[in-house]
């Protein structure tokens, strides 16, 4: 082929694929362009072909961010004249916008956006630098509207300032997000980069997908100001210049990554183009979901979610309404969470979208098998609006998830998070300060939760499991489990109790035959009787064999579905079956001997304390010997210690040390501190206090005194015990001291503090004179 029929059918290609340059308008644009970056590289080419001059000067001036606006102001300042704004505009459509006065406003501030798109994306930026920018950006449109920034900033304006910079991390974040799942789960990029899925433009849409998610229009109010914001956002041409606003940051960024005028030119043609884009019709068109559509988990949101997906945009967008209806008449605009998510926003939409997320259909408590419609308006701010509705897709529910262990619900982030933790409050007790602690369980455990797949295209649950593994693990598919529990559906009494509606159902739950209980005329029918009365052996024994499962381990819920198809749910809780252990003595006598009061009084007048230590255990085993002394690891709660008169009251003494209170009105009667060591941690899981271990250690657990069972004396005592606790002089009287010890693990049935008691009596004589 002649190379003039080559380069003719080259030129063809071209102007195929970028009619643009056809454009007479383009190419006056273009040649402004060329024209604002011919200074700057004739002053670089002076520098290349001058190395002493290019070192004075890198002497004399080393590099700073003054510099950086300096040169952005140099290549935008002249580029965007009257005349290049107009042929910015299709031909077409600047009737629509109306002369240049009518928006002069907008024009002012777009050299801010292309600054701040050129100067972000000159290289690599974190994300505080990316604040940096935003700020040097909402200093200039300040300055450009005539409202420039205080200095320092007033309390409004920094306030607004802030709103900018939470609005960046909301619009940041889902691009680190996207970063880390792509770092985290690496195994598909291999094959990408092979088979050219992944090339050198990837991730060159990142930067404009952040500049759109940032561009809201909370965002845009603490950017112009509340005053110029009530006033702009008033203007026909609102919505069409935060759209040029955007495609000029985008130009910016472009022109920032640059590598020759070629690419120069390309970043021109694909501004030409998104100014094209700003004056599409007000649209409204719904694309997604269709047909059977599973709802997914959104661990941000706490909530199962459909995305709705499709396109609300248009010149003179305002903002857009989703609903729903499960009969195509009756619509709803709740349950659904619009972007930015996370955090989201209950609605509406307020910045447009062109083939993407609208919004989280929430479908946490939605019904499976049913037809569901969406049916979105689209609102322009001339009171113009567009409605499109999506034909009928059904819900596949999967409610795979454990929400709690012995009906105890209470998690610090939630079920949907696997590291979430079973909390609860720790309350104020004498030198003890309240906390938010994890909580453990013991003994036969209950877990409840949702097991529920289905029902669309005939799909529906077939199975779960329940399995355990020592440790913290959210990796279902790791070695290393023990299954505990198995139920099988496919009869009608199991189908019946598929769970997923309530989501707090007994997952440790066993069902009777369909036949269990026949019907007066002896014919086996599955609707006679409570369907409770089916429901039996709910419970899981954890401590078989004494102690056998102690510290922090991890349940997985498994359910599979009848396609074999497997959905799970981790859970981790802390496992305590090791019980406190309570033991009391008195040093001074044996158990059921005489103890006369004159031996403790000495001397025998109402002024001094008669003092008779009570030694004892007040023990609670940490959970795991070999892992940090912190809750609920460490599950001591209190201990108190009783006397009880035989025939009379029981009355709690004041416990020593540092867990009373100095004010002797504030008496502390529990301690919060062990005493003691029975030294078997686990005997038989359970502390004897009659068979302790010779070598057991006892401590103080309080001294009472003998002064509270004198009638006489009774008033000098300060914590004021009961006056029938009294004993007259000259008699005697059987009392028994006692000591009872509370950790804070949840039993079966919700039972919290579970004890171990111990006792000692003696027949107290009042031998003193009266």
């Amino acid at each position: 082929m002649p190379d003039k029929d080559k380069k003719q059918q080259a030129q063809a290609a071209n102007e195929s694929t970028a009619p643009e340059l056809n454009n007479p308008d383009f190419q006056v644009v273009l040649k402004a362009l060329l024209a604002a970056y011919q200074p700057i590289l004739e002053q670089q080419l002076n520098l290349a072909k001058n190395p002493q001059e290019l070192q004075k000067e890198a002497g004399s001036q080393p590099p700073n961010c003054d510099d950086e606006f300096a040169e952005a102001n140099a290549l935008f300042g002249k580029f965007l004249s009257d005349d290049v704004a107009l042929r910015l505009i299709p031909e077409k459509n600047r009737a629509q916008i109306g002369p240049i006065e009518n928006w002069r406003w907008c024009l002012q501030h777009l050299r801010c956006c292309m600054i701040f798109g050129w100067l972000v994306c000159r290289g690599p930026r974190t994300f505080r630098a990316w604040c940096y920018y935003v700020y040097q950006y909402w200093i200039c449109v300040r300055q450009s509207l005539g409202t420039p920034v205080a200095n320092p900033p007033t309390e409004e304006e920094r306030n607004d300032f802030r709103i900018l910079i939470e609005a960046l991390a909301q619009a940041y974040k889902p691009y680190l997000t996207d970063q880390l799942a792509s770092v985290e789960f690496p195994s598909g990029i291999p094959e990408e980069v092979l088979n050219g899925t992944i090339d050198c433009f990837e991730g060159q849409a990142d930067a404009c997908a952040i500049f759109d998610r940032l561009l809201t229009t909370e965002a845009a109010q603490a950017l112009l100001g509340k005053a110029a914001f009530a006033s702009r956002s008033q203007d026909t041409n609102f919505w069409f210049c935060r759209c040029w606003c955007l495609c000029s940051i985008c130009f910016g960024c472009c022109l920032a990554r640059a590598r020759s005028f070629i690419d120069v030119l390309w970043c021109l043609v694909y501004y030409f183009r998104c100014l094209v884009d700003c004056f599409r019709p007000l649209t409204c068109g719904l694309s997604d979901p269709q047909g059977c559509v599973p709802d997914e988990l959104n661990q941000a949101l706490g909530a199962f979610v459909t995305e709705i997906k499709g396109t609300a945009a248009g010149l003179g967008f305002d903002h857009y309404i989703l609903k729903w209806s499960t009969d195509n008449i009756n619509f709803s605009a709740t349950d659904f969470i619009y972007p930015p998510v996370p955090p989201g926003n209950p609605g509406p939409g307020t910045t447009p979208v062109v083939n993407g997320l609208l919004a989280d259909f929430d479908t946490t408590l939605k019904n499976p098998g049913l037809n569901y419609y969406i049916q979105m308006t689209v609102f322009s701010n001339t009171g113009a609006q567009q409605v499109c509705t999506l034909p009928a897709f059904q819900l596949f529910k999967k409610d795979v998830l454990i929400r709690g262990v012995d009906n105890y619900f209470v998690m610090d982030t939630g079920p949907t998070d696997p590291a979430a933790k079973f909390v609860e409050n720790v309350p104020v007790l004498c030198s003890r300060p309240a906390s938010v602690s994890e909580v453990s369980f013991g003994e036969s455990l209950s877990v409840q939760g949702g097991a529920f797949v289905g029902i669309c295209s005939g799909v529906e649950i077939k199975q779960y499991l329940l399995d355990y593994k020592p440790g913290f693990e959210a990796n279902c598919n790791s070695p290393g489990w023990t299954n505990f529990w198995k139920t099988d559906y496919g009869t009608p009494l199991h189908d019946r109790f598929q769970n997923w509606r309530l989501g707090q159902s007994y997952l440790t739950a066993t069902w009777g035959t369909d036949c269990s209980i026949p019907d007066p005329m002896g014919v086996c029918s599955p609707f006679w009787g409570k369907l409770d009365a089916l429901l039996y052996n709910d419970f899981w024994p954890s401590n078989i064999g004494n102690c056998l499962l102690n510290g922090l381990y991890t349940f997985r819920l498994t359910v599979v579905d009848t396609n074999n198809v497997t959905y799970c749910d981790t859970q981790s809780l802390w496992i305590d079956n090791k019980y406190p252990c309570g033991a009391i003595r008195i040093d001074a006598v044996p158990k059921c001997a005489d103890l006369f009061i004159s031996q403790f009084a000495q001397p025998p007048d109402c002024g001094n304390p008669w003092a008779l230590p009570l030694s004892g255990i007040a023990f609670d085993p940490l959970i795991d010997e070999l892992a940090l002394p912190n809750r609920p690891n460490d599950n001591f709660d209190f201990y108190y210690v009783q006397v009880e008169k035989q025939g009379g009251p029981t009355v709690q003494i004041p416990i020593p040390g540092p867990d009373v209170d100095p004010n002797p009105m504030k008496w502390c009667f529990n301690g919060v501190s062990r005493v003691g060591d029975p030294l078997h941690h686990c005997a038989n899981g359970v502390c004897d206090p009659n068979n302790l271990d010779p070598m057991a250690v006892f401590g103080t657990l309080a001294q009472v005194d003998l002064r509270a069972l004198d009638p006489i004396c009774r008033q000098s005592v300060k914590w004021g015990p009961d006056p029938n606790l009294t004993i007259a002089r000259g008699d005697c009287c059987v009392y028994i001291f006692k000591v009872w010890v509370f950790d804070r693990t949840i039993r079966p049935g919700g039972q919290h503090s579970v004890w171990g008691y111990g006792d000692w009596p003696v027949k107290i004589c009042n031998d003193l004179k009266s």
